[in-house]
This record gives C-alpha cells, structure tokens and sequence, in this order.
C-alpha cells in the first residue's frame, strides 16, 4: 500500500506559496517600483525609503499581536486576515496622489497585513507540524520567499514598463486575493487537529506522540529541562537577548540591501531590468543557503551555522560597495544569497530549539520590535 503524504507538507507547500508572493511583491519588488514613484512625484530617496522604514516599524508593533493571534486563533485565520487586508493594501497603492497616501496604504495598511500574513504564522505553524525535521521543514518553507525574489521582481519591472505602477500595484492586490485565501484553508493549526503527532509519529494508546526515547532534550533545551517557555520566562533568559542581538545586526544588512540595491545599481550604470534581475538572482541563490543550512541545522549546532551565515553577508555587503559592474554584483549574490539564505531557516529553528512550541507564537512576535526597529534605521 502507498505510504500517505504526512499532511504537515501540505502545511509547508501551502505557506511556501504564500510566503513567494508576499515577499516577492511586498520585499524583493520595493526597489523596482522606487524610481518611478520617486521621479513622478519629485520625492527624495529618504522620503520614497520612508515608506519601508515605516513598514518596518508597524512589523515591529504588529509582530506582539500576531504572535500572540496565532497562539490564540491559530495560524489559519491570521493568515486569512493578512490575504485580506494585504490585498487591499496593494490594490489602495492604485489611488495613491500624495506622501501621506503612499505611507498609509504601503507603510501601514500593506504591512499590518502581511504581518498577520507571513513568517509568524508560518513559523509557528510549521514548528506545530514537525519536531525531528523541523529544520528542514523550515527551509524548504523559506524556499518559497526566495523563488518569490526571483518571479515577483523581474515580472513587477515588466508591468511597469507595460502597464505603468497604478495598474501593477492593483494586479498584485487582486492576485494576493486570489491565491492565498483559498490556501489559508490548507493551513491546519496543529497535527493534532487531525489525530495525528508532529512529523507523522505513531500515536500511542492515550493519544500522545510515540516517538521513544528523546535523547536530544538536553542538547536543546537548558539545564533546567525545560523544553516550553513562557513568553514572560523568554524574555528573563540572556539567551532570548543575545538571539535578538544577532537578528537586530543581521535585519540593519538585510533591509539596507533590498531597500537600496536596485536604486544602487542603476546610479552605477546597470539598467533597471538587470538590476531586478540582480535581485531576482540574489533570492534564487539564497535557496541554496536555506536548503543547505537547514539540513544542517538538524545535525550541527546552529550557532555555529549562524556564525558562517552572518560572515557570508558581511563579505558580500563590503563586495556591494565596490559593485561597478556585473562581475562584482555576481560575487556579491553569491556570498550575500547564500549567507542570507541560511538564516531564513536557522532563526526560528534556533528560537524554537532554546524556548519550545507552547508559547512560540508570542515568542517570536516579541522579536518583531527588535528587528523591525533594525529595518527601519
């Protein structure tokens, strides 16, 4: 008899989708749609930039609320609001005449929603599903957000160039609307909402997961055997700070670079298609180092994963600033993707190796801030 699909993949595949559009149209695609708003309304480049920091601080205040939503309601219906509200968003961008416009539907209402939409419930929900193969699971979810770098930027630059912003900006709405609303159904909140045990684990005589003897409880969890914080014992850890201390670094570089590489690139000559290219090409290498140190992440310690991550990244930042031409913008893809890769995977695996699954949800929206406030500078 054919053995099923654990149905914690459907999980996976259909927040991978999810998580292609929404990134590839909300992140990877910003800097395509810059210079055009920029030069027709005779905005600065801090100005047109404000919008993204101001995304980034509304993730930073609605990171709490999501997470604390997902523990609560479940990732399914977060997910449904954030398809709701993050098409609208999109499609609002279309009537867009002033500054003020421009931060309200892009900064405030685009970000609440896919806040609710994105890696929060896809983390969480994901870390629900599987335990063993957690870090794979995560990586071959943050897959999605790479492909989406690769379809969304190059596809937005086209319909601009064809359609013009407005238009774009209304296409994506409607095409948010259409996809991720019947995938939030896929979504189940948990293994056990359909009698079954994370990673498809036996279920013994009272319902509980069979999976033996659990030699890895001391490797992951501290001296104390605790394997579930709550948020209020997370936040008393030094472990939970100096995490958030690294992702903090980590978001300044990431944000930087995908807010201002295109802008960047065509100040030194490349066209604007090349340049959305380059980024589409930056987020398909990136599925290397999600791959790679996602598989990883389940057989070495994953701060020693993080360390080569975070120095891939440094390098290709300092080979960006030297960029005049293609061959140097190829060796900055290739140390930033991949570095930038590996920690797609490796932060929620590391958070929810040190603090557990009861109260991840909170755990992980209690980052948002500390991240987010990253991005924004």
């Amino acid at each position: 008899m054919k053995k099923k699909i654990f149905y914690g993949w459907w999980v996976v595949l259909a927040t991978n989708i999810i998580c292609m559009l929404g990134f590839g149209t909300w992140l990877y695609s910003f800097g395509v749609f810059f210079k055009p708003m920029m030069i027709e309304f005779g905005w600065t480049r801090a100005l047109t930039s404000g919008a993204a920091s101001l995304r980034s601080i509304e993730g930073g205040v609605a990171g709490p609320v999501v997470g604390w939503a997902v523990d609560k309601y479940g990732a399914r219906i977060v997910i449904l609001f954030g398809g709701i509200v993050s098409g609208l968003g999109f499609a609002m961008m279309f009537f867009v005449n002033s500054l003020l416009g421009f931060y309200l539907f892009y900064g405030i209402i685009l970000s609440i929603g896919m806040s609710a939409m994105l890696y929060i419930p896809a983390f969480t929900v994901t870390a629900q599903w599987f335990s063993k193969k957690l870090s794979m699971a995560l990586a071959l979810l943050a897959v999605g957000a790479g492909l989406g770098g690769l379809v969304c930027a190059p596809s937005v630059a086209a319909l601009i160039a064809g359609l013009g912003w407005r238009v774009t900006f209304l296409i994506i709405g409607i095409t948010i609307w259409v996809v991720v609303i019947p995938l939030s159904f896929v979504v189940k909140n948990s293994p056990a909402e359909m009698g079954m045990a994370p990673d498809g684990d036996p279920l013994d005589t009272n319902g509980r997961a069979d999976t033996g003897a659990n030699k890895s409880n001391e490797e992951l969890y501290d001296s104390s055997g605790q394997t579930d914080y709550t948020l209020k014992q997370a936040l008393r850890s030094s472990s939970f700070w100096v995490l958030a201390l690294c992702f903090f670094c980590m978001s300044i570089t990431h944000s930087t670079v995908f807010v201002h590489a295109i802008p960047f690139l065509t100040d030194v000559g490349i066209s604007m298609t090349t340049a959305a290219f380059s980024i589409g090409l930056l987020t398909v290498v990136s599925i290397a180092g999600r791959l790679s140190f996602g598989y990883l992440g389940d057989y070495i310690d994953k701060r020693y994963l993080l360390m080569v991550a975070y120095f891939l990244m440094a390098a290709g930042v300092v080979i960006l600033t030297n960029a005049r031409e293609m061959k140097t913008v190829y060796l900055f893809i290739a140390f930033f993707g991949v570095g930038f890769g590996a920690n797609v995977p490796l932060m929620p695996a590391i958070r929810a190796q040190y603090f557990g699954r009861k109260d991840l949800g909170k755990i992980q929206g209690s980052m948002s801030p500390i991240t987010m406030l990253a991005g924004a500078i």
